[in-house]
């Protein structure tokens, strides 16, 4: 079932964004393991209190169905935008920790598999970067439901 949810954090709009950082990325996360909409919550909260980073704005969190491995709970997705003066190997680093906080085991059982929380950097500044742990923009981000809804959203969102 697809579903757009909207809560107090999600969406978002920072309206004092006079204090931006260095750096604009743009986040995509998901989860479908637990309570996906508390732990967005939380993990928006740990972003919030890093002086390191400055929220933008957030999607509403839009719930729908899995793709590959199909034989699993819908997912719960939601974009952020936000800036930051950590370089990109450094935040990608805080993003990868953040997931190890939130429950998701550092190696996956399958392609697919369910999870508490995803996050994926779909855009860092204009940086174009391939590597094996790393590529941005996000490989596959225009062909995913789950992030071109919550995107578009956000950026069509009222205020923004």
């Amino acid at each position: 079932m697809r579903e757009i949810i909207i809560n107090s954090f999600f969406p978002f709009i920072n309206k004092n964004t006079n204090t931006k950082l260095q750096n604009i990325s743009i986040l995509s996360i998901g989860g479908n393991l637990k309570n996906p909409i508390q732990t967005f919550l939380r993990f928006f909260k740990k972003l919030e209190l890093n002086r390191n980073i400055t929220l933008i704005s957030t999607s509403p969190i839009y719930k729908n169905p899995p793709f590959g491995y199909t034989m699993q709970k819908d997912f719960y997705n939601s974009t952020i935008i936000l800036s930051t003066n950590m370089y990109l190997i450094e935040f990608y680093r805080f993003i990868f920790y953040m997931e190890r906080i939130f429950g998701r085991p550092r190696k996956r059982e399958f392609k697919n598999a369910p999870r508490t929380l995803d996050i994926d950097i779909l855009f860092f500044n204009d940086t174009f970067l391939r590597s094996k742990k790393l590529n941005i923009p996000h490989l596959h981000w225009s062909e995913r439901e789950s992030v071109l809804i919550p995107l578009l959203y956000q950026v069509n969102y009222k205020g923004f």
